[in-house]
């Protein structure tokens, strides 16, 4: 090795051990407490003849979320509480491409379970009009009496089988459109029955992940070396 491709060498091994030394910039993203561009809001299933009881409300601080399932097995019993993350219906999605976790601070008044969904706009899907073309990425939560503490790492949130059938997507496209938040949900477990009550109190939620800065500095000098090192072959 030459003695400029030494030194090119050396230089590479201080700028990765700088990278990895450096403290990687972390961001967050509330999605609780409500930003400007947010929008709260329950539902539940009277629009098809159910009997379910919903109710949200704010009380210092933190989202007061109430669900009582209708007690008639042959009518639907579903709620649920969701976030707009673009309330004014303009397409400006949120950008969760680098988000790595979600962090959950909430209170249940029971051991209980929930659902937790993230809804994302899939271009080669979604049709803005139609709500269950968007695709979704859900975990089941099981919820302990009293306060949890609650880290998910988005990379456990899976699309269900159910998503596809729906839509009639193959499962052959799994990109998860992180880029395009649309809502994020929280809905009942899954073995929710009749006449089964949820009292949450939510008091945070926050989508976190990895700034890359660092890494475009990092790829950057690498770059530079390389075309440095190019350079010097050209000249041999």
């Amino acid at each position: 090795m030459s003695h400029r491709g030494t030194i090119l060498a050396i230089i590479a091994v201080v700028i990765l051990a700088i990278y990895i030394a450096v403290p990687k910039h972390q961001f967050v993203k509330s999605v609780f407490p409500l930003r400007p561009s947010e929008r709260a809001s329950v539902y539940n299933d009277s629009s098809d003849g159910g009997s379910s009881i919903v109710r949200m409300g704010l009380v210092d601080s933190s989202l007061d979320f109430e669900c009582t399932l209708g007690n008639d097995t042959t009518k639907p019993a579903w709620c649920g509480l969701i976030w707009e993350m673009d309330a004014e219906k303009k397409g400006s999605y949120e950008n969760w491409t680098l988000v790595d976790s979600l962090i959950l601070d909430i209170e249940s008044a029971e051991k209980t379970g929930i659902v937790f969904k993230v809804w994302t706009y899939d271009p080669d899907v979604t049709d803005e009009a139609k709500l269950n073309t968007f695709r979704q990425l859900i975990k089941e939560v099981p919820l302990n009496k009293g306060n949890n503490h609650i880290a998910l790492a988005m990379e456990d949130l899976y699309v269900p089988d159910f998503w596809y059938e729906q839509t009639g997507t193959s499962k052959n496209l799994t990109q998860r459109h992180q880029e395009h938040v649309a809502r994020v949900e929280i809905t009942p477990g899954w073995d929710a029955k009749h006449g089964a009550h949820l009292a949450l109190k939510i008091k945070k939620i926050e989508a976190r992940g990895i700034g890359n800065i660092e890494l475009a500095i990092f790829l950057g000098a690498y770059l530079i070396l390389a075309i440095i090192a190019i350079g010097f072959l050209r000249k041999r």
